[in-house]
């Protein structure tokens, strides 16, 4: 049970992590169409935007539609992140959770009960989770293009689908628009194989702002 939730939370915050970084993606292609032209544009523009940036942090909306329900499950959260590896992924809305990666070592918190302390290097569940999150912090361009086909469908929105079967069991596909202007992710619908969507709204980027150490080692901030 345990190991299903851990794989639907990150499938999640992976999605999250594609949105964010997708910027990190190469669109050189051999193909000459006037749609992969544009497509490499797209790319270009965004993946220019995204080399200003070695942290950032923004709140978000997520809301999870299920087809069992006729309303959505509506939750709010922070994320913060500071290249290469360091991620703070807090949802304060309606229940408390935290999940913080700080290199090899990470940190699951609620709201009852002691923080739990992993290491990535001893805990498989949780660094397969992590390694996908850091595929798109690399900037490995030629790993990222065999695992992800991307499609532009509007001026500023992109269709994101997995190639490898591990990320298409839980997401079928990814739509993600971008802010005209800055070229920050705004909406990403994620797709799940079973029916379900999750929609993540971000807003309040903050990009390369001053972030202490306490961020990525404990749960519980001084303000």
């Amino acid at each position: 049970m345990q190991s299903r939730l851990l794989k639907k939370f990150f499938s999640c915050i992976v999605a999250a992590a594609i949105v964010i970084l997708i910027a990190l993606v190469s669109g050189k292609t051999a193909e000459q169409s006037s749609q992969a032209q544009e497509l490499n544009i797209f790319i270009d523009e965004i993946q220019r935007a995204s080399e200003q940036v070695s942290s950032f942090t923004s709140d978000f909306v997520q809301e999870k539609h299920l087809a069992l329900f006729s309303e959505p499950v509506v939750f709010s959260g922070r994320i913060t992140v500071a290249r290469p590896d360091r991620l703070r992924w807090e949802f304060v809305s309606p229940i408390a959770s935290l999940l913080i990666l700080n290199g090899n070592i990470g940190i699951r918190c609620k709201e009852a009960g002691k923080p739990v302390q992993f290491n990535l290097q001893s805990d498989p569940v949780m660094r397969g989770a992590a390694e996908q999150l850091w595929l798109w912090f690399s900037g490995d361009y030629e790993k990222l293009k065999s695992f992800y086909s991307l499609q532009k469908t509007g001026e500023n929105t992109l269709a994101v689908k997995p190639l490898t079967s591990s990320v298409s069991q839980v997401i079928g596909a990814v739509t993600i628009q971008f802010d005209g202007a800055t070229k920050q992710p705004e909406v990403v619908e994620i797709d799940e194989t079973g029916g379900d969507y999750t929609r993540i709204i971000f807003t309040s980027y903050q990009r390369n702002p001053a972030l202490p150490d306490a961020l990525f080692q404990k749960c519980a901030i001084d303000e």
